[in-house]
């Protein structure tokens, strides 16, 4: 085959179109031509989607809560705030008498800024999790407007969140979503865009782009020996269990910035926390926008929370999908899973010999849900079906649609109260059954009966609840009458308390 064939070839590929329909090439340099002009409208689509965030960071460094849909409080405008200090401990200077849509972008010292992506038609913008983290005011600049965002729901896990402008704001430009592709069909060497903002420089809001390859579909990133990934990263893998590898370097600030396939749809969300100390520098790391990818965009967009399946089996209790161990109450016990059973299949996904790969089927159905698990039980095939549990969050999720509280208690599920990744605490918390209080409303008829945060609810007027659905139900039917919650307490059949109805 002749190098101009090849060429040719190759702009097929890139053009994902039929032959009829690709532009034919008669020179080499017709070729290069047609990519670049590809390559010059993904990016011309994408532009108009892609933001540049500035996070002015709390004093204390946390992101706390407040009342309504905004969980960030305002804070001082730039002008009256003086110098304040980033992430990193360096001073970032706020300079006196300088615009609000102009002091803070310009004078944010390296690691308060990166990206965002416009994703819904209410101005929903989709960035990571831990460029939020720590803010007290967010900042964002579109096409040359700046203007202040609020958080509609953030998950650590993913570590995605998705920010919208805040109401009041003025918004003298439309925001246009970018159309989301799908990173699981994406084949390694395919050509991908990443846009973003690298070392602030896309502040006046026209982000900055390399093109590159998929160096690889399905990376797992490991911590060099003695050292650690950030939290949110680490619990990212366990779930997702892959990053797209990309050799288009992300220098700090790409993080939230995009990954545009060349029709110039989103398929990734760059993150450049990804790439520990110890490894290539010109590596660039992305979320992947695949079937689990989209679901937590989905939710999070909505304002939920982004909530992952868990069958009460810690990493400690299996290897090769063989389960060593199986505690009372969990879902794998109700399921009369048992030691030395082998998971081959959840639902319709088929289970390979990855490590991750019973993490990643489980991740992808939702909490609540009954799901089927094909199991080898002593050398034969057997089905077991059973509801997921939930897995606990840590570092902070944020969702501003929540389930509603009844009489001002909310639960969960009992997995959550552990309040950690700790395998021997949720699985204990589950252990005893019912549903999880995580939550009570000072002076509310619950917090009045004495119901308190952490305690276990195991029953409704004498019904036994294991789910928040059952519970829900089981409240509904009671409505208008006081009800009697039996909570787990020393007592073999627990402690009743009655909670009025008024």
């Amino acid at each position: 085959m002749s190098m101009r064939s090849t060429w040719v070839l190759a702009v097929f590929g890139l053009c994902g179109l039929s032959v009829a329909a690709c532009v034919r090439a008669d020179e080499p340099q017709d070729v290069v031509s047609a990519l670049e002009a590809r390559v010059a409208d993904a990016i011309a689509r994408a532009q108009p989607s892609v933001v540049a965030i500035t996070r002015i960071p709390s004093d204390s460094g946390e992101t706390t809560a407040i009342k309504g849909r905004n969980p960030l409080p305002l804070g001082p405008a730039p002008e009256e705030a003086g110098p304040m200090l980033n992430q990193n401990g360096g001073v970032r200077l706020v300079r006196p008498g300088f615009p609000n849509d102009v002091a803070p972008e310009y004078f944010a010292l390296p690691g308060d800024f990166g990206g965002g992506v416009v994703i819904g038609e209410q101005g929903e913008i989709l960035t990571t999790y831990h460029l939020l983290k720590g803010a007290s005011r967010i900042r964002v600049r579109a096409k040359g407007a700046a203007f202040d965002a609020e958080i509609v729901a953030a998950d650590p896990r993913t570590d995605l969140a998705v920010i919208v402008p805040r109401p009041g704001s003025t918004m003298p430009v439309k925001l246009v979503p970018l159309p989301l592709g799908d990173a699981s069909k994406l084949r390694q060497g395919a050509f991908l865009i990443a846009m973003g903002n690298p070392y602030n420089s896309a502040r006046d809001g026209q982000a900055s782009a390399s093109l590159g390859i998929l160096s690889n579909i399905a990376r797992r990133l490991d911590p060099p020996q003695g050292e650690q990934i950030n939290m949110n990263i680490r619990q990212f893998f366990k779930y997702q269990s892959t990053l797209m590898q990309l050799d288009s370097r992300l220098n700090l600030g790409m993080s939230g910035g995009v990954v545009v396939n060349l029709k110039g749809e989103l398929v990734g969300i760059t993150t450049s926390e990804a790439s520990p100390s110890g490894y290539d520098a010109a590596a660039g790391y992305a979320i992947p926008l695949d079937a689990l990818g989209r679901r937590a965009v989905a939710e999070l967009s909505q304002g939920k929370e982004v909530e992952y399946g868990f069958i009460g089996i810690g990493l400690s209790q299996i290897q090769n999908n063989t389960v060593s161990d199986v505690k009372r109450n969990t879902p794998a016990w109700k399921a009369n899973l048992a030691t030395n059973d082998r998971i081959l299949a959840v639902g319709e996904m088929t289970l390979t010999d990855d490590e991750s790969a019973l993490q990643m089927a489980l991740a992808s159905v939702p909490v609540g849900e009954s799901v089927k698990l094909r199991v080898l039980h002593e050398g034969k095939e057997v089905e077991r079906s059973l509801v997921m549990s939930k897995y606990p969050v840590m570092g902070g999720a944020i969702s501003t649609n929540r389930p509603p509280v009844w009489r001002g208690v909310r639960i969960d599920f009992t997995s959550v109260l552990s309040g950690g990744l700790s395998t021997t605490d949720t699985l204990q918390a589950m252990t005893r059954g019912g549903v999880g209080v995580i939550e009570v409303e000072p002076q509310s008829a619950a917090a009045k009966a004495n119901v308190n945060k952490g305690d276990v609810i195991l029953a409704v007027d004498g019904q036994e609840v294991s789910t928040p659905a059952e519970f829900r139900a089981a409240v509904k039917r009671t409505e208008g009458a006081d009800t009697t919650l039996t909570l787990a307490s020393d007592s073999p059949n627990g402690k009743d308390v009655v909670v009025p109805a008024r």
